[in-house]
């Protein structure tokens, strides 16, 4: 196993051996509620990781893919460590995940093997087995299985160059299947100075909330090797404790994490001043969210920082309260074109082109040529699919995706993903997905659907449950009675959206008089906790958990409230499969008819 030999400064694996040997007992990252991973124990834990692997066949350049949820991050990075240097190429996949779409991933990037973490790894079973040979072809484990593996010294060494392949970051694109960015070992450490000494770690902790499988998560592994940046991961909910633990100076988000905090220190009346940095990455801020960062982070500059995960040298702008956050200036990286591809003038809008920098990176299969989203274009420009004003100032001002890729919680959805498992419903017989204004996501997924036989939007959210990723499921679903088309037959996705943001406009509050004629006792639990929830919103019994501005974390919140309203078992999945008032509270009626013991106390 690489390791044992000589170090390479440009593998990201030595970097963490020179971590391990020259600062063992500093602190890499701390999942709160969970523990801390010192840089001696994650290289340990990798190097087990690597001879696990090893033993199931694991050669240079096999892919193996890690299937974790965000708050088993300490063993994602373990074995995402493991891959490589055991020589692997480390595909993470953000768990839980139903097991046809990871096995189809995982079929589609020709993978060896898959690693499941945590509740991913005790959910799935393949032919009624949780081992062994699995329909791909390839093998599954457990993460503990493979950080347990304790013959390391059985494991011979590999060579592995800069040049060879590394990661794989999984990324929406227009065709609806998602594309496979290839990262080299020299395009992680492509900002390391080669250097035999690590720079020691730094006094002060960086937050930030990420979710695996994406391009800020590996950004953020990434920063903690090279700049010995201690990582704290948590809910924005506990910011304000664990800015004071951990001595927090700088938080790394997405758009919909920063709002999360605001809304929570808000609440506790809190102003941390420690903070003195807010980068806000993975989809464009918005003024009311810059100006919220403002008000809580008073001695903090805010940072508006765009990239994709096909590379380029990306933007960062630093945003101010009171003014339209841009995402940085033209330069030698960065054009805004037309059709054509000539460069707008000011006022104009066009697509964004970033010239790309670095070590070299590409799809792992060649994609299919496409006109929109992102796409590798000639002469080192990558165009990235999203439009964008030209600014009299000479700034650039995100306008909207130039495909059908909704950006939602800093996660980008291609509809057509939504839209493909919505017309395996047996009742669909036509189905548009498009996005809606969201308050924590920012966006959110939604469908419009025409109908050939009877169903309920709550039965087609649910047939997409158990087809798609959590964040893929739409928030809602109307049925209408055609899709409006355009003169050359395509769906006009802007005027649904129109649609359902005029057709989501609140109505008034039902008086107590009619409150008493359609509600019974589960209801009137259901609609106060709901009011609780939602304060100084109107309620009613067709409202819905996410056109209110309901959340995950909300969710569970409310799931919690239910349980001692009604002294049943309600998880928070139950909320989200159930979001309208009625459903959730026929749901629970039906629970208990069906004679489910009460909520443990």
């Amino acid at each position: 196993m690489h390791g044992e030999g000589p170090l390479l400064p440009g593998l990201l694996h030595d970097v963490l051996a020179r971590r391990a040997a020259a600062h063992p007992a500093a602190p890499a990252f701390t999942v709160d509620g969970v523990s801390t991973l010192d840089y001696l124990s994650w290289h340990e834990g990798a190097r087990r990781a690597a001879a696990g692997l090893a033993a199931r066949g694991v050669r240079p350049g096999a892919r193996v893919v890690l299937a974790f949820e965000d708050d088993d991050w300490l063993s994602f990075v373990t074995c995402f460590m493991g891959v490589l240097a055991a020589g692997g190429v480390a595909v993470p996949v953000r768990a839980p995940v139903p097991a046809v779409h990871l096995l189809t991933m995982a079929t589609r990037v020709e993978a060896a093997g898959l690693v499941l973490g945590g509740r991913q790894g005790g959910e799935i079973a393949f032919g009624g087995r949780q081992g062994g040979e699995i329909p791909f072809g390839g093998w599954l484990a457990h993460a503990g299985d493979l950080t347990a593996f304790t013959r390391a010294a059985a494991v011979p060494e590999v060579k592995i160059a800069e040049s060879d392949p590394a990661a794989v970051v999984l990324t929406s694109g227009t065709t609806g299947a998602a594309k496979a960015v290839l990262s080299t070992h020299a395009s992680l450490t492509d900002d390391w100075d080669d250097g035999d000494d690590v720079p020691p770690p730094q006094d002060n902790a960086l937050f930030t909330s990420v979710a695996v499988g994406t391009n800020a998560a590996q950004s953020v592994l990434r920063s903690c090797l090279l700049n010995g940046v201690h990582v704290v991961l948590g809910q924005p909910e506990r910011l304000a404790h664990l800015i004071e633990e951990h001595r927090v100076t700088a938080l790394s988000l997405v758009p919909t994490t920063a709002r999360l905090a605001v809304a929570a220190l808000r609440r506790e009346g809190r102003a941390p001043a420690r903070v003195r940095s807010v980068v806000s990455s993975s989809a464009p801020l918005d003024q009311p969210t810059v100006d919220g960062l403002a008000e809580v982070f008073p001695e903090a500059e805010i940072f508006n920082v765009y990239t994709v995960a096909e590379g380029g040298g990306g933007l960062q702008h630093r945003c101010l309260p009171g003014r339209p956050p841009a995402l940085g200036a033209l330069g030698p990286g960065a054009r805004l074109v037309d059709d054509a591809g000539r460069d707008v003038a000011p006022g104009q809008t066009g697509e964004l082109w970033l010239r790309h920098t670095g070590p070299a990176l590409g799809y792992l299969t060649p994609a299919e040529p496409a006109a929109t989203g992102t796409r590798y274009l000639a002469d080192g420009w990558i165009a990235t699919g999203d439009l964008c004003r030209l600014g009299d100032d000479g700034l650039i001002y995100f306008v909207e995706r130039a495909d059908d890729v909704i950006v939602s919680g800093g996660l980008n959805i291609a509809s057509a993903t939504v839209e493909a498992a919505l017309r395996t419903h047996p009742a669909v017989a036509d189905v548009a997905v498009f996005g809606v204004p969201h308050a924590a996501l920012g966006r959110a997924v939604a469908a419009a659907v025409v109908l050939m036989a009877p169903a309920t939007p709550s039965d087609l959210r649910e047939h997409c449950v158990r087809r798609l990723p959590r964040g893929h499921v739409p928030v809602d679903v109307m049925v209408v009675p055609e899709l409006p088309l355009t003169p050359n037959g395509k769906v006009r996705k802007r005027q649904l959206a129109d649609d359902y943001v005029l057709r989501g406009e609140p109505e008034p509050a039902q008086t107590a008089e009619e409150e008493q004629t359609t509600e019974d006792e589960m209801d009137r639990a259901v609609l106060a906790a709901f009011r609780d929830a939602f304060a100084g919103e109107p309620v009613r019994r067709d409202s819905d958990f996410f056109r209110l501005g309901g959340h995950s974390l909300l969710a569970v919140r409310l799931a919690a409230d239910l349980e001692r309203r009604t002294g049943r078992g309600v998880e928070p999945a139950l909320v989200l499969r159930h979001p309208r008032i009625c459903d959730l509270s026929a749901a629970l009626r039906g629970r208990a008819s069906e004679g489910e013991p009460a909520a443990r106390r």
